[in-house]
């Protein structure tokens, strides 16, 4: 019998587990600071849903796990967070608006393996539904910069605009029709380089002189500014093209929200190959490290909830989707991580119903606590207790409890001091921090 996991699934045994919780922690105090609440929704959807017209495309069809219920029902594991939310608020037309939500939460995808991608893999998703204005989107990315700065990470983040990016291809001679396919190919420009873009926009069916045009296009905002860019585009397209000016706007809120400058950059050539987007997107990356994959995108989506609700009216949606998998990795990197959550062992000492009192007395003070099970020897307990990682020993003894007190010993120093359980409590909960 083969007890490894399904590929690209992963076990998490305690110490990565920790991490992660630790991680989705600090996500979740940033999410709720921004005004945003939780929400779950069932792994399985309704085939029907996932692959309707209105969802992600026919390229992520094609990962989708499908299967059939007893009762013939054609299932599939959700392959993100903002098809179920877009069915959600469609199937609740009374919500009140805008309605803020966050979702963490598994996703299945049965696409390619590599480092920071499984098939299944966690998403922390934050969407806004029913805020038309560029402030919507802005707030996004302030919440992103606050995010990566609660972990201690140093990242950016490339900005554009789907309205825009339609602009370019039209001025470069894509007609309308062939702009979706030119889009898939110009998402993968980082992964496969130009000379693999290139070939895939000739397999799409768009004209080599087009292609060529928008290349050479990308090109000429390399290395620019920010303001550089904007002029440029301002001179390509119009000042007053929809998509530019929705991207001023998102540049603005995000000065007026105290986003770092250097954490924005424009990017014309930014695709998001989904096909649902259809003005800002955006996505995440680490200014270092080995990871150059981006750990965050989204974007606006303002056809999709209108679309599922059947009512022939944008409703709209701008989200951000946090990438749990590929931040763990790029944390991971030479830090010690903690195997327990323990922060307390009780050994008995010949007095197990009285030291299981001491257990249960340092629990009810919110100290998180295991106790010997198997009536081991102290030094067995010692060693199990260093070998878990467990930072405080504490020992109850005939002696200890005639002095209506407990030896609690510091497992790093070795040092011991005979204290009451509320002292021991007080002295073990100061340290949380620390260790």
């Amino acid at each position: 019998m083969d007890l490894t996991p399904v590929r690209g699934c992963r076990d998490f045994l305690p110490e990565k587990k920790i991490a992660r919780d630790a991680v989705i922690e600090k996500l979740r105090r940033v999410f709720e600071a921004y005004g945003f609440n939780p929400l779950e929704t069932p792994a399985l959807e309704n085939f029907e849903v996932l692959s309707s017209k209105y969802a992600g495309g026919d390229e992520i069809l094609k990962e989708t796990y499908k299967l059939t219920d007893q009762g013939k029902r054609d299932l599939g594991l959700r392959y993100d967070l903002t098809v179920p939310l877009c069915r959600v608020v469609a199937s609740n037309p009374r919500m009140t608006l805008p309605f803020k939500r966050y979702q963490i939460a598994s996703v299945w995808r049965d696409g390619p393996i590599k480092a920071g991608r499984y098939r299944e893999f966690v998403q922390c998703d934050v969407d806004t539904i029913g805020a038309k204005g560029m402030i919507a989107d802005a707030e996004l990315i302030a919440l992103t910069q606050d995010a990566f700065d609660s972990l201690g990470m140093k990242t950016f983040i490339k900005i554009n605009n789907r309205k825009l990016l339609d602009a370019l291809l039209l001025k470069a001679g894509v007609p309308s029709a062939k702009q979706p396919d030119a889009i898939l190919s110009l998402d993968k420009l980082a992964k496969i380089g130009k000379e693999g873009v290139r070939a895939e926009l000739f397999e799409r069916g768009v004209e080599a002189k087009s292609a060529e045009e928008i290349l050479a296009m990308f090109d000429s905002f390399a290395k620019k500014g920010n303001d550089e860019i904007i002029d440029k585009l301002a001179s390509i397209v119009g000042a007053e093209d929809a998509g530019l000016k929705e991207l001023r706007d998102v540049m603005q809120y995000c000065a007026a929200f105290g986003v770092r400058e250097d954490f924005v950059a424009a990017d014309p050539s930014l695709a998001r190959g989904l096909s649902y987007y259809t003005g800002t997107v955006f996505e995440a990356f680490l200014t270092e490290g080995a990871i150059t994959s981006s750990i965050a995108a989204g974007g606006r989506y303002d056809k999709l909830v209108g679309a599922f609700a059947g009512r022939g009216e944008d409703m709209p949606a701008v989200g951000i989707s946090f990438g749990l998998d590929v931040i763990g990795e790029a944390l991971a990197d030479g830090t010690k991580e903690k195997k327990t959550v323990v922060r307390a062992f009780v050994i008995p000492i010949k007095t197990g119903a009285a030291a299981a009192k001491a257990a249960q007395e340092l629990r009810r003070m919110g100290v998180p606590t295991a106790i010997d099970l198997n009536d081991r020897g102290v030094s067995r307990c010692l060693e199990y207790a260093a070998k878990e990682g467990i930072p405080y020993a504490v020992l109850v003894g005939e002696a200890e409890l005639k002095q209506k007190s407990v030896k609690l010993r510091d497992m790093a120093s070795g040092k011991e001091e005979l204290l009451s359980v509320a002292e021991a409590a007080a002295r073990i909960k100061s340290t949380f921090c620390s260790r």
